[in-house]
């Protein structure tokens, strides 16, 4: 599984020398979903929280290891309290299951309200099993449904979009894999580049 941990730009160029640096709180990350806005919703909510002292972020791509164990992961308020962290998660089988759980549960849960719209489990977990089996059938009859709801960019805004991964250890700078910007940036640049280049570098269409 890919996470990405974001980090003012200014911090990019220590963080490619010296790694991921956890704080007295751990190191949070974020599941990488492929979904732009989704993986960028950490960014959004850093600056909302604090308008006058909003910042450019680049978020520092990487594969989480067995070493990062024991992590939390789960709804962000429930992450931490004040300096303790919940590590609930001790290997990265656990942590995928969690991962393929929540999509499960929400899945179930879209699936029992919109068959049963006056259904009501007012026990937590009792509502969780009893989706998470209903979403299990459903695949089962239809394998391609778990595919095509991680593909649905607001199921998965919806499941995921106030979640985090808290692991327990730094991560070493040879573990980076790539650089995300926050917007389109790095593209604006590139552009710049491609339209400076010499004529022969450049396709016929463009010329």
């Amino acid at each position: 599984m890919l996470a990405v941990h974001w980090t003012p730009v200014n911090n990019t160029k220590h963080i490619l020398k010296n790694g991921i640096t956890r704080s007295q709180k751990g190191l949070f990350c974020f599941p990488l979903t492929g979904h732009k806005s989704l993986d960028r919703w950490w960014v959004y909510f850093f600056n909302q929280c604090g308008v006058s002292h909003r910042k450019q972020y680049n978020g520092i791509v990487f594969r989480l290891q067995e070493d990062d164990m024991p992590a939390y992961f789960g709804h962000w308020v429930n992450a931490s309290s004040r300096s303790d962290l919940k590590n609930e998660i001790t290997n990265l089988k656990s942590l995928s299951t969690g991962f393929r759980e929540s999509i499960l549960w929400r899945m179930g849960e879209f699936l029992v309200h919109q068959r049963n719209p006056d259904m009501s489990l007012a026990d937590w977990d009792r509502a969780r099993d009893t989706y998470i089996s209903v979403a299990e059938a459903e695949i089962e009859k239809n394998p391609k449904t778990f595919i095509d709801s991680m593909n649905d960019l607001d199921f998965m805004r919806y499941t995921f979009e106030d979640y985090q991964i808290v692991l327990s250890n730094s991560i070493p700078a040879n573990r980076i894999l790539k650089i995300l910007p926050q917007g389109n940036e790095f593209g604006r640049v590139l552009r710049q580049k491609k339209l400076a280049a010499p004529t022969r570098y450049r396709s016929q269409d463009e010329q």
